[in-house]
């Protein structure tokens, strides 16, 4: 998983541009989807990531999907509204 999670970070940094889970799996076709998926809620638990729903360009598929966003500084913890 950390040797997973550093290749991750490696293709956002080097990428400086938002990316899809299709989008990394293609920059690393050893690691396993499921690899990259647990990769990415790391990040997002860390709160290294956001992401956003955007329309698939692909003509197959699901309709949305997720645009993943790393960011080099933790984010701030979401304020709870009680």
């Amino acid at each position: 998983m950390a040797n997973a999670a550093t290749k991750i970070r490696n293709v956002f940094t080097s990428a400086e541009t938002p990316l899809t889970l299709t989008d990394v799996r293609h920059a690393l076709p050893e690691l396993k989807a499921s690899q990259i998926s647990m990769g990415l809620c790391y990040f997002m638990r860390q709160r290294y990531m956001t992401r956003e729903p955007i329309k698939n360009e692909q003509s197959r598929g699901r309709k949305t999907v997720w645009l993943y966003t790393y960011h080099l500084t933790k984010l701030p913890k979401p304020e709870i509204i009680v």
